[in-house]
């Protein structure tokens, strides 16, 4: 869908948008993840949640804490799944032991991002050493084996479309990261213990088949091309900013495919101009839905959870919220201080509605 140029208003508005509405209570309606058609709407009363709501179309928060189903202790051996479509899926794995199985998806190109823990992916390229804030990407049909060091929470999606880096053509191609700082697993003979057969688990959608080796499939002496998987630290992440408007978070896609795209959420100094929003302003996504993994929020408050936003439902901070913040920022600014940005999470957009899973909704039947 193209932009149009031609563009209309009335009634009460500013002439820049996301600038001087302190009063005039913003409200953002875009196509395309905000790189489409969009209009600015002005309530006259602060924003106030729904008193209740009948039916799926819901804002939906869970807490990290409520998901306890270990990967391991689970009928398959694997995460569990949260939200999906035809073409993508959303689980949150919890794991503390070793994968006694390879595991291969015969179906979709895999991206974990990992919350929380440490440990080691083991690839037949050779293995990723990975720790929270880690983003490990696996082509479909690539074998690997997961080893945690330590109870690892982290959330996977699978995508039928190929993964690939996002693309920010205006900014060159070491924004918002640069390939160099990429981790690329080196060949390495693995020495674990020796076993009577050793399994592959083949993953297309919900069924799996497993094949079985006398020895070892990951016997890879060297490689090269470009379809491999890799490491991407948050650290490295840099994102672009500005002093006088709060860019929007589309902006901050790192991955991105034909079903969804992946948005990190880091820490950053916020907008100095006093007259510019820092708050992101209430929005409808008609496009996508928004699906956030969460470590903590504004003003640094530590709070891991998991929240799905349907597309065209409004979201965003409520008038309490927002009188909350202005305080704040205002004791910032009479301290002489420098406003920080910490909320600090990953959002998976899929350009297609995602449907909650029962494992998903018992988490936020406990919020």
């Amino acid at each position: 869908m193209k932009n149009s140029w031609i563009q209309a208003s009335s009634g009460v508005y500013v002439p820049q948008a996301r600038v001087g509405v302190r009063e005039m209570h913003e409200e953002h309606i875009s196509r395309e993840g905000f790189f489409g058609p969009a209009s600015m709407i002005y309530h006259e009363k602060p924003a106030k949640a729904p008193t209740r709501v009948e039916g799926s179309l819901a804002v939906r928060m869970a807490k990290v804490e409520h998901f306890d189903q270990l990967d391991e202790e689970s009928e398959a051996g694997l995460p569990t799944l949260m939200l999906h479509n035809p073409e993508l899926s959303i689980s949150l794995s919890r794991r503390v032991a070793e994968m006694p199985f390879l595991l291969r998806n015969i179906d979709a190109d895999t991206l974990i991002y990992v919350q929380s823990g440490s440990g080691t992916l083991a690839t037949e390229f050779g293995p990723l050493e990975y720790s929270g804030g880690d983003y490990l990407y696996i082509p479909k049909g690539i074998s690997y084996r997961q080893m945690p060091s330590s109870l690892t929470v982290a959330l996977v999606v699978e995508s039928m479309a190929p993964i690939g880096i996002a693309e920010h053509a205006m900014l060159g191609r070491h924004t918002p990261f640069d390939s160099g700082v990429l981790g690329i697993p080196e060949v390495q003979a693995y020495d674990w213990p020796e076993q009577d057969e050793w399994e592959l688990k083949l993953k297309q959608g919900e069924e799996l088949t497993s094949w079985f080796f006398d020895d070892l499939p990951f016997d890879v002496i060297g490689w090269k091309g470009d379809l491999f998987p890799f490491r991407l630290s948050e650290k490295d992440i840099r994102h672009i900013s500005a002093e006088r408007m709060h860019i929007a978070p589309s902006s901050w896609c790192i991955f991105e495919s034909a079903s969804f795209f992946c948005v990190a959420f880091r820490p950053m100094s916020g907008v100095s101009d006093v007259e510019a929003e820092e708050l992101p302003s209430r929005h409808r996504n008609l496009d996508m839905e928004e699906v956030l993994m969460i470590r903590s929020l504004f003003a640094g408050v530590e709070a891991p959870e998991l929240w799905h936003m349907p597309q065209a439902v409004t979201h965003g901070p409520l008038g309490e919220h927002r009188d909350m913040f202005e305080m704040f920022r205002k004791q910032i600014e009479a301290e002489g201080g420098k406003l920080e940005r910490t909320f600090d999470a990953v959002s998976i957009d899929p350009y297609k509605r995602v449907t909650p899973t029962p494992a998903y909704l018992a988490m936020v039947a406990k919020y």
